[in-house]
């Protein structure tokens, strides 16, 4: 091949994200390190509260074959394995409730921390330290944030997932070091053979009334297939030479109209700080964010009332995407009959709001969707309305997200007596953030079913001190704990 010739094809996406992933400076601010330290807590409570989902005794049951004495640890076993199948693993974890972090891009949105757990798993492989763990998602996020902004999912029918996959392969090439030329195929190998559909969001519902398990997976799934080609690119194995903007490349097969390539070239400059890991939404509930201040305005309502019977009516009012999505993008939002059509139903999740005084994982389970005294009161006493003076369609996703997705509500009681919860960004909001007590008390909740008191003590000074650890096994180790019985796992 001539040097002419060399030069004849160039992708320049491609090479922005390789060399704004190698090069950014990792010199993170203190607001930077504790932000990533609340992003990385954050998952690994959503993680550690997930243990006992069905689809992660699955997960295990399929990982059992495959153990290694020296992999990467499985969370919550003593069992290890290679790295890919660990980050597959544990990543599924962050997807089994609607619970990890949101980030909203000027075109896109999704969970950027489908990439914490493989994260992980390669620091653990390769014994980087906590302060490199924590630039890596720094460095993760930013380019997830880019590619939120650069990129729509929609056009082309394809999932969210394809673009946290990039924000992984930017990690991921981060912490194993990769040159510049390695972390442009590794991008490349990214994006070229995996295109995960929106199918999984179809809300077509299973025979339990339940979206498939698939949505557990397809986000470490799709983080995975990173992690497989930042190996691949280590080991020297070449992608496709126009991975992004040839003419059946990643930015074709999305279908956008928009200039995306030039999104990317505007956002990622090596000599920006980073800033979009402290930028993401999180919830204190396992409910999606468009349900989030309506659970708050819930139960400031809620606070006023001192005898639950004497409640006749609850009347929500959402902005209009909240009340698309939890009203009227559900086959049946007043009558759930499984933990997915209840979580995703707005009816519901104000009514165990005000029935329990809080909403946790359990508020769920199916005895609870299916008590009779429940579904009376979700299907003939709350009301749910669209309200545009709180945020329209028109006005655009950006806009009602920066709002919060507000919702207020109002319970009347039985002697005309109307309290009011007022319109508010969640707790998790950007315009109220967690503090740190805040994630430990996430970490808590999640956590001690399942650790036990001691080792949950342990994994909060961990996380506090993240930065400061020498090697992530020293973190992962108090992760090695046995609590599921193998009966438990043979019944999955």
């Amino acid at each position: 091949m001539t040097n002419a010739s060399k030069f004849t094809y160039r992708d320049e996406v491609a090479e922005r994200l390789a060399d704004f992933t190698v090069n950014v400076s990792g010199d993170l601010s203190p607001e930077m390190i504790s932000s990533a330290k609340r992003a990385l807590s954050d998952s690994v409570a959503v993680a550690l509260g997930a243990l006992d989902h069905q689809a992660s005794h699955i997960a295990r049951k399929f990982a059992t074959p495959f153990t290694r004495t020296d992999g990467a640890l499985i969370w919550g076993t003593s069992m290890r394995a290679n790295p890919d199948l660990a980050a597959f693993v544990n990543g599924s974890l962050l997807r089994c409730y609607d619970y990890n972090d949101f980030y909203v891009g000027q075109r896109n949105s999704g969970h950027p921390s489908d990439m914490t757990a493989a994260v992980i798993a390669v620091g653990e492989w390769i014994d980087a330290s906590g302060h490199d763990v924590l630039v890596a998602l720094a460095v993760g996020y930013e380019v997830v944030g880019a590619a939120f902004d650069a990129f729509s999912t929609a056009p082309g029918g394809w999932d969210y997932t394809n673009l946290t996959a990039i924000g992984a392969c930017a990690a991921i090439a981060r912490l194993l070091k990769l040159d510049v030329g390695q972390a442009r195929e590794a991008f490349g190998m990214t994006v070229t053979p995996h295109f995960a559909t929106d199918e999984v969001e179809s809300c077509e519902l299973n025979e339990r009334g339940d979206l498939t398990l698939w949505k557990r997976f397809n986000g470490s799934d799709a983080v995975r297939n990173a992690l497989q080609a930042c190996f691949l690119a280590q080991a020297g194995v070449e992608a496709p030479v126009r991975p992004f903007t040839g003419s059946n490349g990643f930015i074709a097969k999305l279908q956008n109209e928009h200039d995306s390539a030039a999104v990317i070239l505007e956002r990622l400059h090596k000599d920006k700080p980073l800033s979009c890991i402290a930028q993401t939404y999180m919830k204190l509930w396992p409910v999606g964010s468009m349900a989030q201040s309506a659970i708050r305005a819930a139960l400031e309502a809620r606070s006023q009332i001192s005898d639950l019977s004497k409640i006749k009516q609850v009347r929500v009012y959402s902005e209009e995407g909240s009340y698309q999505h939890f009203i009227e993008m559900r086959q049946d939002p007043y009558h759930p009959i499984s933990r997915e059509t209840a979580d995703h139903s707005m009816p519901y999740v104000v009514a165990a709001a005000i029935l329990e005084g809080n909403i946790g994982i359990e508020s769920f389970d199916i005895d609870r969707v299916l008590d009779g005294k429940r579904q009376k009161f979700v299907a003939e006493q709350v009301k749910c309305f669209a309200e545009p003076a709180l945020g329209t369609l028109k006005g655009g996703k950006l806009a009602r997200a920066a709002a919060g997705y507000l919702s207020r509500v109002e319970i009347e009681l039985e002697d005309g007596t109307v309290v009011h919860g007022a319109a508010q960004p969640f707790p998790g909001h950007p315009k109220a953030p967690f503090s740190d007590a805040d994630i430990a008390q996430k970490v808590t909740q999640n956590a001690l079913p399942f650790a036990g008191q001691d080792v949950t003590d342990r994994i909060i000074k961990a996380l506090v001190g993240f930065d400061s650890l020498a090697s992530v096994k020293d973190f992962t180790k108090i992760l090695a704990f046995e609590w599921a019985s193998s009966a438990q796992e043979q019944a999955a």
